[in-house]
């Protein structure tokens, strides 16, 4: 059995500073012209599964308008200390039934930083005999150049890692998606694969965002190794690529891949 997977920042509106995108035109940067947008852009990905992060309240409802009568059930994790958005996922009921869905909030603070309301919603999902975990995320930047114990990030992942067990004990098949703000040569990407997991689209040349005016890869799918990936390609970026704008109303590219099972379980 196999299905198709996306994982896309659809960019909170709250979050939204022209002076960010000088190369986008502001009717692309107005909500009531960019929610319509972010709609028929995911609408037309055409998913079975559909993790966002960034996801402000009008976006939600919007979307939940446009996918729950084709078939869609959602989900939605919003982030603590006051932050606009959250992560939400969204899959086909004909395929996929809910078990479980936890919201965890990350206890990412230190003596010297408060916990940054950052989240990973975690849903356990069941089709045909299979259970799969997902674990959709938006893990927080991290300016370069700081000490590893001391990134939000790493501490974020950390406690992901220790805890997706307890949290769904009998299930061996996970995929962790989201913005993770990292690049591929990071010390959590080399995390993950001490873990068990891959990502979809190691060893492509793609770029998801280019932020500071520099084209990179910040988006992730990992998935366990009894999962097989078909990486989708998102359209080439460089960096002076307009994001967002009319053909990509996002600041980041869907990332999408066609997952399969290798075994039966």
């Amino acid at each position: 059995m196999s299905f198709t997977f996306t994982s896309y920042n659809v960019l909170a509106t709250g979050y939204i500073k022209p002076h960010f995108y000088p190369r986008t035109t502001p009717e692309v940067l107005n909500l009531e012209w960019r929610i319509p947008a972010l709609v028929k852009h995911i609408v037309k990905l055409d998913s079975d599964v559909l993790c966002l992060q960034e996801v402000d309240e009008q976006t939600l409802a919007a979307l939940r308008a446009a996918l729950e009568p084709p078939g869609y059930e959602s989900y939605d994790a919003r982030k603590g200390g006051h932050k606009p958005d959250g992560c939400s996922t969204f899959f086909r009921s004909k395929i996929f039934k809910l078990k479980q869905a936890t919201r965890l909030e990350y206890s990412d603070g230190n003596d010297l930083q408060s916990n940054s309301g950052h989240v990973a919603l975690v849903m356990t999902l069941e089709h045909l005999g299979h259970t799969l975990g997902i674990a959709n995320t938006h893990l927080k930047w991290d300016a370069p150049g700081t000490p590893l114990e001391q990134r939000f990030g790493y501490r974020q992942m950390t406690q992901w890692l220790l805890e997706h067990q307890n949290i769904a004990p009998k299930i061996d098949t996970w995929i962790v998606c989201g913005d993770f703000n990292i690049e591929p040569d990071n010390e959590l990407i080399a995390m993950l694969q001490k873990a068990g997991f891959d990502y979809a689209h190691r060893g492509l040349d793609i770029f998801t965002c280019n932020s500071n005016d520099r084209a990179k890869m910040i988006d992730f799918i990992f998935h366990s190794r009894a999962l097989q990936s078909i990486p989708i390609l998102p359209p080439e970026i460089d960096d002076l690529t307009p994001l967002p704008s009319l053909e990509q109303p996002s600041d980041h590219l869907a990332l999408s891949t066609q997952l399969e099972w290798l075994a039966p379980h």
